[in-house]
């Protein structure tokens, strides 16, 4: 990603992390091969505009790891963030067309919240993404390591600008599929979001298994959906995908309004194998020592609910959170976290 977020990693038997793949729907008498080479072709040709020669960037220092690559600073006709992706097939037709179809859904991004794509380095061994520098910090560093406290009108904010880049995004078609505070950019009071659809990208760098374990960075889980958490799996294949969608951008969204609410992940202090079995049968933390108003925890209950289309939509978040009371928020002190079940939560 874009933070400066470190590499650690946690490891668990639960393993699938490959993103749903992005396919291209054949008409009934067409020939599948000539669609796709005609889709292919296509993408390629309107991305030509977008193709920056890798010897044009000015690499400067390391800024981020992630599953993808390595995040530098550079310069590119002003400051620019380079993402710089680990290919271990770099030489494969196919999986280079797939980046570049990647690639293709960001440069259909304009929106404030969200950060600007500029290019993308599309000629192999050399592939990286360009987008502009976020020059603020993570809402993962504010939160879990300088453990700032946003009162009750900033971070209702946080969340309406939060709600406006995905609800753009949804607009646009376009489904996240790693919406975390390490990905949110906090700038000069203004909200920005990075890496949507990087998680397919992920998918083609390299395969991050480790025999059957999985490497998992810290909190990665808290923000996975029941659907997506129930299809992990210990072997992984190169076609499978998780069911990422709008609404499980909505569930992760909800991780990141309790981190707001309570300055701490969810399942905190939790094994990887208690949460994935808890989050898949529908359990939650209960928010009986959040001293906040029903419809704060209202709002989270619904971005947690056990079924995807009772989640609501960013457009409806927007509307909820601008009608809270921006009075202060009062955080609890630490305390055990407590399990309550839904209703709902049956496989």
């Amino acid at each position: 990603s874009g933070s400066t977020g470190t590499d650690d990693s946690e490891r668990t038997i639960a393993g699938r992390v490959d993103s749903q793949d992005s396919t291209v729907s054949d008409s009934e008498n067409a020939d599948p091969r000539c669609t796709r080479q005609n889709s292919v072709s296509s993408v390629s040709q309107s991305l030509r505009e977008w193709d920056i020669p890798y010897d044009e960037l000015d690499r400067r220092e390391v800024i981020g790891r992630g599953r993808f690559g390595i995040v530098y600073s550079g310069n590119w006709h002003g400051q620019v963030a380079i993402k710089e992706l680990r290919m271990d097939y770099v030489n494969d037709e196919k999986t280079l067309e797939a980046f570049k179809a990647e690639v293709s859904t960001f440069r259909k991004t304009r929106h404030e919240n969200l950060v600007l794509f500029m290019g993308a380095c599309m000629k192999p061994p050399r592939l990286a993404i360009v987008t502009s520098l976020c020059k603020g910090r993570t809402l993962y560093q504010h939160i879990h390591v300088l453990k700032d406290k946003f009162n009750m009108s900033r971070t209702i904010m946080i969340a309406q600008q939060i709600s406006q880049g995905m609800g753009y995004l949804h607009a646009r078609g376009i489904v996240h599929k790693d919406l975390k505070t390490k990905n949110i950019f906090l700038e000069s009071g203004k909200v920005v979001i990075t890496d949507f659809g990087l998680f397919n990208v992920t998918r083609l760098c390299h395969d991050s298994r480790r025999g059957n374990w999985l490497s998992i960075p810290p909190g990665w889980l808290c923000y996975l959906s029941p659907e997506v958490m129930r299809n992990l799996r210990v072997v992984q294949k190169q076609d499978d995908g998780l069911p990422f969608t709008t609404y499980s951008d909505v569930y992760g969204f909800g991780t990141v309004w309790y981190e707001l609410l309570c300055g701490e992940w969810p399942h905190k202090g939790l094994p990887p194998e208690a949460i994935i079995w808890q989050v898949g049968r529908g359990m939650k933390p209960s928010l009986a020592h959040l001293q906040a108003s029903r419809d704060v925890k209202d709002i989270l209950m619904a971005c947690w609910s056990y079924r995807p289309d009772e989640r609501p939509e960013f457009s409806t978040m927007l509307t909820s959170l601008t009608r809270l009371p921006k009075k202060r928020l009062h955080r609890s002190p630490s305390h055990p976290i407590h399990l309550s079940r839904s209703a709902e939560s049956v496989f």
